[in-house]
């Protein structure tokens, strides 16, 4: 594995997985609010009054119900908020993704829409 660093604190070991199997690849840094702890390719949205970032809750109002992207990395956020590195832009293997229970899969097909990310099968 290769460590790269991650927001700037610290690094991280890559994963290769293929969770990002190709398209125009775009990645962005933002915080994981408090009181979470996910796992690499966990869909997540961002809080509108804040900022920050949380799992993508379907049935949400506060802005994290629309997906934004997937973790790029597991993050333990659940004592305090921490910085966390997201895919926004790509091809994501759908079937590595960790969606919360409120999002059905018929919508999580157009979740994503008005974004550069698509969901694929790969071969």
């Amino acid at each position: 594995m290769t460590n790269f660093p991650l927001a700037g604190s610290g690094t991280e070991s890559f994963q290769e997985d293929s969770l990002v199997v190709g398209g125009l690849t775009d990645f962005g840094n933002g915080t994981l609010e408090s009181g979470q702890d996910l796992v690499r390719g966990t869909v997540i949205g961002r809080v509108t009054a804040t900022g920050d970032l949380k799992i993508s809750l379907q049935t949400a109002s506060d802005g994290s119900e629309k997906p934004i992207g997937a973790l790029v990395h597991d993050v333990d956020a659940s004592s305090a908020a921490a910085a966390c590195q997201f895919v926004r832009g790509g091809w994501l293997n759908k079937s590595l993704l960790t969606w919360h229970a409120s999002w059905t899969e018929a919508l999580q097909k157009s979740a994503f829409d008005g974004t550069p990310i698509r969901l694929v099968t790969p071969e």
